[in-house]
């Protein structure tokens, strides 16, 4: 695996996802920076810098709530059951 630091090229890719934005359905942009990664939708100039371990925690952040709310409708099946 290569240490983006060490990368000579940009590593820059397009996401499945779209998001709308001005009447168009617009990709997402990744460009993977050593210390940040930079989004922007495609055919667009503003781009937003998010720094990767803030990535990681939202991430996190969303499994967690996620992962409650699973266990609070188990739990809500689980007493309508009874």
């Amino acid at each position: 695996m290569t240490d983006l630091s060490m990368r000579a090229t940009r590593l820059r890719f397009r996401t499945v996802c779209e998001v709308k934005q001005r009447g168009k359905y617009r990709k997402i942009v990744v460009e993977a920076k050593p210390g940040c990664m930079i989004l922007r939708l495609e055919g667009m100039r503003t781009a937003y810098t998010v720094p990767w371990d803030s990535a990681w925690y939202q991430g996190a952040k969303i499994f967690a709530m996620a992962e409650k709310a699973e266990k609070l409708a188990k739990k809500k099946a689980k007493k309508e059951g009874r």
